[in-house]
C-alpha cells in the first residue's frame, strides 16, 4: 500500500502541470500549491498534514483532479472505501486520459475488486493499460481478477508480465505462487515463496505456505519446522479460519484439495495445521486419511503427530 501511496503522491505532484498547467510566467494557484505540498508531506510520512492540505485545496477548487486523486488514495489506505471511490472517480471524470492517471484507475479497480465487483474493476484495468501498456500494477491487478474468475493460465501470464516489468514487486510473486499452488505447480510455487522469504524474512504467511509446500513435496520434518516458525511469528499465518481481506495459507491448501481431494500429502498438511490449531481429533482423522490413501506415509504421519499432537 505504501508503494501505491507514494506513486500517487508523485502523480499528484505532476498532474497539475500536465492537466492544469499555468502559462510559463504564472505561479501555481493556491490549490495547486497546497496539492504539491500535500504530496511532499505524504512522502515524509505526514498523512494528517497532507489530508488537511488536500481538503483545503478541494474546498478552494473542486476541479483539482490531482487533489482528488491523492485524497482518494489516502482514504483507500485508511479503509474509507466510499470516500476513496468518490475521490478517485472525480479525478477520473476531470482528467480521464492524462498520463499518470493509470495509477488512479488501478486504485479504483482494487477497491472494486475488494468489493467483489469484477466487471468495473476489469474495465478500469483496461483503461490503465490503454494509457500505459507497461504498467506493472495493472498486470498484477488483472492477474488477481483472472485468478478469481478461474482463468489460472491468464493470471499466470499477467503475473509473469508484472514481475518482468517490476522484478521487486513482491505482491506479484505472492499472487503467482498462490495460483501455481492451486494449479498443482508446486515446485514453481515454492520457488516464489523462497524469493519472498529471501526478500522479506518476516513474512509469516510466506513461511507457512513454504512449509505446507515442503510437506506436500516430501519434506515432512522441514515442513513442521516452517509451520512452527510461522506460528511463532504470527498465529494467524497458520490459522485455519477465514482471513478477512485475503487468502491464508490454509485456505490455499483447501483450494488445492478441492481440485485434488485424493492427494495424501495434502491431507497430511491439513492435519498438521489442525494439530497446530488445537484440533487433535481432526488432526488424527487427516493423518488416518493420508495413510489410507498412501500407506507409505505412516512414518510421516507418526512424525507429525509426535511433534504437533497434544
Amino acid at each position: 500500500m505504501l508503494r501505491t501511496i507514494l506513486a500517487a503522491a508523485l502523480f499528484a505532484a505532476t498532474l497539475g502541470a500536465k492537466a492544469q498547467a499555468p502559462a510559463p510566467t504564472q505561479q501555481l494557484s493556491i490549490p495547486e500549491s497546497l496539492t504539491a505540498r500535500a504530496s511532499q508531506r505524504l512522502k515524509q510520512g505526514d498523512v494528517n498534514g497532507a489530508l488537511n492540505d488536500l481538503n483545503t485545496a478541494i474546498a478552494r477548487d473542486e476541479h483539482n483532479s490531482a487533489a482528488h486523486a491523492l485524497r482518494g488514495t489516502i482514504r483507500m489506505s485508511a479503509g474509507n472505501t466510499k470516500g476513496a471511490v468518490d475521490d478517485l472517480s472525480r479525478a477520473i471524470e476531470l482528467t480521464p486520459d492524462v498520463k499518470g492517471m493509470e495509477i488512479v484507475y488501478v486504485n479504483r479497480a482494487n477497491l472494486y475488486w475488494l468489493a467483489d465487483q469484477p466487471k468495473p474493476a476489469m474495465a478500469d484495468v483496461a483503461k490503465a493499460l490503454a494509457l500505459n501498456p507497461n504498467f506493472a500494477l495493472a498486470f498484477n491487478m488483472r492477474g488477481r481478477l483472472r485468478a478469481d474468475a478461474g482463468d489460472l493460465d491468464g493470471a499466470l501470464t499477467d503475473f509473469n508480465r508484472a514481475i518482468e516489468l517490476e522484478p521487486k514487486m513482491m505482491p506479484a510473486y505472492s499472487a503467482r505462487a498462490a495460483v501455481n499452488f492451486q494449479a498443482g505447480r508446486l515446485q514453481d510455487a515454492i520457488g516464489d515463496y523462497k524469493t519472498i522469504m529471501w526478500t522479506s524474512p518476516s513474512d509469516s504467511s510466506a513461511v507457512a505456505s513454504h512449509g505446507i509446500l515442503r510437506g506436500m513435496l516430501g519434506e515432512t520434518d522441514a515442513a513442521v519446522n516452517d509451520l512452527l516458525r510461522a506460528g511463532i511469528m504470527n498465529a494467524r499465518a497458520v490459522s485455519t479460519e477465514q482471513v478477512p481481506g485475503g487468502t491464508s495459507p490454509a485456505m490455499r491448501l483447501e483450494q488445492y484439495l478441492e481440485m485434488n481431494p485424493a492427494e495424501p500429502r495434502a491431507h497430511l498438511m491439513r492435519g498438521a495445521l489442525a494439530y497446530i490449531n488445537g484440533d487433535n481429533d481432526r488432526g488424527k482423522g487427516e493423518m488416518a486419511k493420508a495413510v489410507r490413501l498412501d500407506p507409505k506415509l505412516q512414518p510421516d504421519a507418526d512424525l507429525v503427530t509426535k511433534r504437533l499432537g497434544r
